[in-house]
């Protein structure tokens, strides 16, 4: 058997095969997955006119331009060539430099994607200019361009260059939410272990790294609850789980602490299911729901059933409450036809009958002669 090739992202040798990729003259080529990074990609065939790597990039024309076009000005010597040996020791103090600070994994690996992507664009890492010109020119969306400028903030911090970082407005866009039956349509399509994965997305409203980090002895399948740890500076907490959710874990198998492999290594194979059944079932919006999709889609349902958002915010594990109001304006935007339904009404007098009304699920909406009005949908 052909040795699989080691991953061109991170050079790992941790590959594993990832199903066969069909050409448009009928034959195929071997696909893999990384099992350190989850970076997809496959391998040319012995027919095809290229031996290289085929990388699965949207943008891999132009990034073939950019290459074309450092090496050109390389051979008029209108610049050196980047010191490679250089950087790639900087990138690997800055890594490490990044644990020390205590960085998770997720974090740095993202930032070690990032600079080794743009290493082998040809450009210097050192030169603030030239990787501003490359990010102007990059076909990428403001809130990559974003994302990038970040990283290039904490780059530059490390290495003590100064730089004057360019200035992207992020595009206001308000999330994609779609209806139960077509999360429960998606979860039904998938394979056991993606399955329940999306069941508790679906249940908790828990970011992906956080499932991704659920171990066994997370879960109490006594008390039918989950502990969530938080990531990105969110909040700890214990949710219920449904019977559903308790018999879908107990039928996967224990083969190590963890429950489910991390999201960029799940990822690959949930998109491919995704995309089988929206073709399946003629329904292209299933392509738009994502992992982040389930907490988008929690977060909305539970502010329409309670009204309610601290308890959204306690939910999702928001720090701040301006992270929930987005709920709230998705909210009134879907369910606006039918916020005509009639409500229980209830009057408040004493700061004890306010709490009462609070913690059950009544809002309050205005104050009259001392009288404090709340109501709750029926």
């Amino acid at each position: 058997m052909r040795k699989a090739p080691a991953c061109p992202e991170c050079g790992s040798a941790k590959v594993w095969r990832d199903g066969l990729r069909y050409l448009a003259d009928g034959s195929t080529i071997q696909r893999y997955i990384c099992r350190e990074c989850g970076y997809r990609f496959s391998e040319s065939s012995q027919n095809s006119k290229s031996n290289n790597t085929i990388h699965s990039r949207s943008n891999a024309c132009q990034e073939r331009q950019l290459l074309a076009e450092v090496e050109r000005k390389e051979a008029m010597g209108l610049r050196g060539p980047t010191a490679k040996p250089e950087v790639k020791g900087k990138i690997l103090e800055f890594l490490w430099w990044l644990q020390k600070n205590g960085r998770n994994e997720v974090t740095i690996s993202n930032y070690r994607k990032f600079l080794n992507r743009l290493l082998r664009q040809g450009l210097n890492l050192l030169d603030p200019e030239e990787l501003k010109g490359f990010i102007a020119k990059a076909r990428w969306k403001p809130s990559t361009k974003i994302t990038a400028v970040r990283m290039l903030n904490v780059w530059f911090k490390f290495l003590k260059i100064e730089w004057d970082p360019p200035k992207y407005t992020p595009e206001t866009t308000i999330p994609f939410i779609p209806t139960e039956d077509e999360l429960n349509q998606l979860i039904a399509g998938c394979g056991k272990k993606t399955a329940t994965y999306l069941q508790l997305l679906k249940e908790t409203g828990a970011r992906p790294g956080e499932i991704s980090k659920l171990t066994w002895a997370d879960i109490d399948f006594e008390r039918r609850t989950v502990r969530i740890k938080p990531e990105k500076g969110s909040l700890p907490r214990i949710l219920p789980l449904s019977v559903k959710a308790i018999e879908m874990l107990k039928s996967l198998p224990r083969k190590s602490e963890r429950i489910f492999p991390p999201a960029p290594i799940i990822q690959p194979t949930f998109r491919l299911q995704r995309d089988k059944l929206a073709k399946k079932l003629c329904n292209p919006r299933l392509r738009q729901i994502t992992f982040k999709t389930f907490r988008h889609w929690k977060g909305t349902v539970e502010y329409h059933k309670t009204k309610d958002i601290m308890h959204v915010k306690s939910l999702l594990g928001h720090k701040e409450l301006k992270s929930t109001q987005v709920y709230v304006h998705i909210e009134r935007a879907i369910y606006g036809a039918s916020n005509q339904d009639e409500f229980h009404v209830k009057t408040a007098k004493t700061e004890e009958e306010i709490k009462e009304l609070l913690e059950a699920g009544f809002e309050y909406v205005f104050t009259h002669e001392g009288i404090a009005y709340f109501r709750k949908r029926r």
